[in-house]
């Protein structure tokens, strides 16, 4: 067994230097915010509580209602075979499961270690007559030991007094009321059947926190029947659109193959997640959100459905805007405000609204895409896929301004546009470029896409710009290159759709979960 277990140990090693990201990122300068729905596994130590996902772990403190992590393992993957989970009686680290194996982590020092049995696990638990003794597996060639620091197990008698994780059935026998509710609490914002998955006996005795397969962690107080949610993360994947906001950032979640659209509001120290998923019956009437904006107390959001307007105060109550009130097509790229005033970019021309009640066309005889817009004045910009036009006053189409006309390098798709100052930048899918103020003369920059990938976001930041592209964020002036970039796959969970920027954090949505950076970390 040893021989077996060794190498597998080794090579865990390599994959896991291999895979690191980039940077060595403390968990408080990166945290990925994901889909938290799935719980694999809980256990209770007396300060905290941990909860298991197949990505991550999180910690929760019940004393000063507070999450910590979530917690990647070093080598992407370990958690997703984990069954279940337990504290170690002499230190308070997390053992965790797998069918054939372990996971160690040590939250304190930020320490994983993982390992394999050499079969198939029968059985585990720890010796309370011997705590010292490290953890007792079982298999078919019967018991052995994993010493504490050491890489693999050694044949060992049993344990005396074994003390094992807790199991789902300890917990509905606890609580015979609780089969009698599951159906009450054990459906998702889609109406879909979850079920119990684990279960951990708080260290306090006085209940019983619980792991779902569809509405994440839940605790179940001693003497009531329907358990509280913990609530942690986003209900989906994919974020495809975000808005910093004082005190935290809204998201919207894209629908996915189980996963309904949502909006949700994230408190800037991950501490509080509020979601809205619309009706039960019928969910938000949009699949995929790719712009939000923040004018006056309302969210305008530019969805594949319309335009979306949600109240701050209850968001339940929002509006949606298609063909019928005035968008010429309901799939909308992005949106514009000043002065209370909202602009959509959609597939088939631009629409302007001047209050809440409908939209109105914008140059009307231009009936082809726009992907960006912003305004200057009584001017809109529409990024188009000949380069930047403009819609103004009363005149029916689009004008190209004299200079673009003039250069064939300025005649490309406009993805995105971003103000610095008062000099307006857009982004082509290679290159920044940008016009000069008070003249008829715009400017290219240097090709930039071969670090990021193919570009569509750009946002201001300071004296330049965070640019996204489909295999990174960089930030970047005028006339440079990106530096230091955040690259898919090892600083990102996927390809960037969004990035939002506050006065601590830069914010990335992605295909695969929100991410949040310390900006002291990530500026150049």
């Amino acid at each position: 067994m040893r021989v077996v277990a060794l190498p597998l140990i080794c090579l865990c090693a390599v994959t896991a230097a291999s895979a690191q990201s980039a940077r060595n990122w403390r968990p408080e300068d990166r945290v990925l915010i994901g889909d938290w729905t799935n719980v694999v596994a809980v256990a209770s130590a007396p300060e905290r509580v941990f909860i298991v996902s197949p990505d991550a772990i999180l910690s929760w403190s019940p004393l000063l209602r507070r999450w910590d992590g979530p917690f990647e393992p070093a080598v992407p993957g370990s958690l997703a075979r984990v069954s279940a989970g337990m504290i170690d009686p002499l230190d308070n680290s997390l053992w965790l499961v797998t069918p054939d194996g372990w996971v160690h982590f040590q939250p304190d020092l930020q320490f994983w270690e993982r390992g394999t049995a050499g079969a198939q696990l029968l059985d585990f638990a720890f010796d309370l007559a011997a705590p010292f003794d490290g953890l007792f597996l079982r298999t078919s060639a019967g018991w052995s030991r994993l010493p504490r620091g050491a890489l693999a197990p050694i044949p060992s008698r049993g344990p005396v007094r074994p003390v094992r994780p807790a199991t789902v059935d300890q917990a509905l026998a606890a609580n015979p009321a609780l089969r009698g509710t599951a159906s009450a609490f054990l459906l998702d914002p889609a109406l879909r059947n979850a079920r119990l998955t684990a279960a951990a006996r708080s260290y306090d005795n006085l209940g019983w926190y619980l792991g779902t397969d569809g509405v994440g962690a839940l605790f179940l107080a001693d003497g009531t029947v329907v358990p509280q949610r913990l609530t942690f993360g986003l209900p989906g994947r994919s974020v495809g659109a975000i808005h910093a906001v004082p005190g935290g950032i809204w998201a919207i979640t894209d629908e996915g193959a189980n996963e309904l659209a949502s909006l949700v509001f994230v408190t800037g120290d991950l501490n509080e997640f509020r979601v809205f998923t619309g009706p039960a019956a019928t969910g938000l009437p949009f699949s995929q959100g790719r712009r939000l904006l923040g004018v006056g107390s309302s969210l305008w959001a530019a969805t594949d459905a319309g335009v979306v307007r949600f109240p701050e105060a209850d968001p339940a109550n929002f509006t949606l805007y298609a063909e019928a009130d005035g968008l010429p097509d309901r799939r909308v790229a992005s949106l514009a405000s000043r002065h209370g005033v909202v602009v959509a970019a959609t597939a088939r021309g631009l629409a302007r609204f001047a209050d809440t009640t409908e939209a109105e066309p914008l140059a009307p005889e231009y009936a082809g895409s726009v992907r960006a817009v912003a305004i200057e004045g009584d001017t809109v910009w529409a990024g188009t896929p000949s380069g930047p036009r403009v819609a103004v006053g009363d005149v029916r189409r689009l004008v190209q301004p004299f200079s673009v006309g003039e250069s064939a390098s300025l005649q490309v798709t406009i993805f995105d546009f971003a103000w610095m100052a008062d000099t307006l930048v857009a982004l082509t899918s290679d290159q920044l470029l940008w016009k000069v103020p008070g003249v008829d003369d715009w400017r290219l920059g240097a090709p930039i896409s071969g670090l990021v990938g193919s570009l569509r976001r750009l946002i201001t930041d300071g004296d330049g710009f965070w640019v996204a592209g489909a295999l990174g964020v960089g930030w970047t002036r005028l006339d440079g290159m990106p530096v230091r970039p955040l690259l898919v796959d090892s600083d990102l969970p996927g390809p960037p759709l969004d990035l939002a920027v506050d006065a601590d954090f830069l914010w990335v949505a992605t295909t695969g979960g929100l991410v949040r950076f310390r900006r002291a970390e990530v500026l150049p």
